[in-house]
């Protein structure tokens, strides 16, 4: 199961479960509405004793009213999203969601249908039901059902990042009159939330509140995710100092969790402000073992801050084999972690744009049939001509649409042929010159440095010559995939030539840019082959120049390139070697 629904899913438990057992009765002959209540407190606090006592009360389900039916069902669609039986959560709510009892019900089944779709990563279900959820259940006095739609609301505007939305929704907790435990609960989300944007005062005030009013309930997870927020916050302020003695003050609340996500998340987080204040050692040890949650969630965003936490270290310590293995680990975790919300952002905003069209299509319908009625003995005649010129208009307007569409595409698709490299991606020599000149005449006007790369891969006449074009076309692009891995969005990559690229470094020093023309160039030597159907080895030559001695033309910066490149394949290929006059001069 995905990272993002396994925090929903345990989200949902945390807000929801109880703190306390009920000692079951006999059911009575008549009346059932306490009994169901006493089961549903049982529900996350003792989910066997639930079962048991749900089962019990269902063999006296046929003298129930509409009210405890209902009741009954919202209990048994619980029971099943809370087994993962999610298919049959849907059937369970029906009637409460189109025939409900009472409004407390059907909020309740709403918020359960939300969080059964997306657990289940139906995500279009679940942001459909989520958007009636939104519109309704604001005047509910009901405890149980509030925290409920509360909860489910937060949590997941804070997983879709949208923390101002969790906020608004959060803002007037304290004036519901909860208990203390499901105060405590709602706190977590609305410092989650706060911790994204808040001022540095408002934040400690309402986190110093929200971690003494679970620590007096004894809510230690809630705790502990206050804990996790106030280090992160510190540390996205940097305010190193702070985040390690609230880590130091409260790790032993946070490991008496037992959470290992929890303990993992707070770990990573707090080795990037170990690895700020200079203690490489403490750094190291808390993000390898905040990494070992990635045995059973390789792609968490406790896995992502300890990755970048040791590639940092492994890169400052000058260990380039290790900091690429962790940087891969990074890229990785956190294209995975993007692709998940990119697909719950677009679910979420089909389901907004769905519902917004069914109302605007309903309040135009409205409009047309009270229209209708009023004109329809006198102007029938002139109603059919309307619709025939807004058919005409719509047909029009329709034609104009695809026409100024058709030439959008267009010019979008001969300026990029006109401005990048079929074959990689990457601009070509034309749109290189152009960028690359940009960004020189920038660095010069800004006294900054600037650093050329220039390679050529080796050989590259033989791969055509033995395996075929098409498989050096293979290799130009497995090179260009391989070496826009280590590039900044800034920089400027462009193919010059057949088998010849370029990178414009804006504020780089040569030393800089020899480092990674050596990471690019060891990389370029490892690219697995067998894939494209052939063995062979894959190398680049490698020229480094910069503004410190070639100036910001780039003319003269590929000319100095081009002249370092020569010496590195005179001296076997597979090299680096950086201009300097003692080149010029020997040549």
């Amino acid at each position: 199961m995905v990272f993002f629904v396994r925090q929903i899913f345990w989200g949902a438990i945390f807000l929801l479960a109880p703190n306390f057992l009920y000692a079951t009765e006999p059911p009575p002959e008549k009346g059932y509405l306490p009994q169901l209540e006493k089961v549903d407190d049982l529900r996350l606090s003792n989910f066997k004793a639930f079962q048991h006592e749900l089962k019990r009360l269902d063999e006296y389900s046929s003298r129930f009213d509409a009210d405890e039916s209902d009741y009954l069902n919202l209990l048994k669609a619980s029971e099943a999203t809370l087994l993962s039986n999610y298919h049959e959560t849907p059937a369970l709510l029906q009637n409460l969601l189109y025939r409900p009892a009472n409004d407390v019900l059907r909020i309740r089944a709403l918020a359960l249908l939300v969080n059964s779709y997306v657990l289940a990563q139906n995500y279009a279900n679940a942001f459909e039901y989520f958007e009636i959820l939104l519109t309704e259940g604001h005047q509910l006095t009901d405890e149980k059902a509030l925290v409920q739609r509360l909860g489910v609301i937060a949590l997941l505007y804070i997983k879709l990042e949208k923390f101002d939305l969790a906020q608004y929704y959060l803002r007037d907790i304290h004036s519901l009159a909860l208990s203390d435990i499901n105060l405590c609960r709602l706190y977590t989300q609305k410092i989650e939330a706060m911790s994204a944007q808040a001022k540095q005062q408002d934040f400690d005030k309402e986190s110093e509140f929200g971690f003494s009013l679970c620590q007096r309930t004894g809510e230690k997870i809630a705790a502990g995710f206050i804990i996790a927020e106030i280090v992160r916050y510190n540390v996205n302020q940097k305010h190193f100092a702070v985040a390690i003695n609230s880590y130091e003050n409260y790790r032993e609340t946070l490991n008496t969790t037992n959470y290992s996500f929890l303990v993992a998340k707070v770990n990573a987080l707090v080795s990037q402000a170990y690895f700020a204040e200079n203690d490489m050692s403490k750094a190291e040890s808390l993000a390898k073992e905040a990494l070992l949650f990635s045995d059973t969630h390789p792609f968490s965003l406790p896995v992502i801050l300890a990755a970048k936490s040791l590639y940092e270290i492994a890169k400052y310590q000058k260990k380039f084999q290790e900091s690429l293995k962790y940087l891969e680990l990074l890229n990785a975790a956190k294209t995975s972690y993007e692709k998940e919300l990119s697909s719950q952002l677009l679910a979420y905003h089909l389901a907004r744009g769905e519902i917004e069209v069914k109302n605007q299509r309903i309040a135009l319908l409205d409009k047309d049939n009270e229209l209708l009625s009023l004109q329809r003995n006198i102007y029938a005649q002139e109603v059919r001509q309307h619709r025939l010129l807004m058919l005409l208009l719509f047909v029009v307007l329709l034609i104009a649409s695809f026409i100024a569409y058709r030439g959008m595409s267009g010019r979008k698709r001969f300026k990029k042929i006109a401005e990048f490299d079929q074959l990689t991606g990457i601009s070509n020599r034309y749109h290189f010159n152009n960028l690359a000149k940009v960004a020189l005449d920038y660095c010069e006007l800004n006294a900054k440095p600037a650093a050329l790369i220039l390679f050529d891969l080796d050989y590259f006449k033989t791969i055509n010559d033995n395996y075929g074009h098409a498989i050096g076309d293979w290799a130009l692009q497995q090179v260009v995939k391989t070496c826009r891995n280590f590039m900044r969005n800034n920089d400027v990559f462009g193919r010059i030539g057949g088998e010849e690229f370029a990178v414009v470094l804006p504020g780089c020093h040569a030393d800089k840019a020899a480092l990674l023309a050596e990471i690019c160039r060891d990389a370029i030597s490892t690219i697995d082959t067998t894939e494209s159907g052939y063995t062979f080895p894959i190398s680049a030559s490698f020229g480094v120049s910069s503004s410190d001695i070639s100036g910001y033309q780039l003319k003269q910066l590929l000319a100095d390139a081009d002249l370092a490149m020569y010496r590195a394949k005179q001296s076997g290929r597979d090299q680096i070697a950086t201009y300097t006059h003692l080149i010029d001069k020997a040549d």
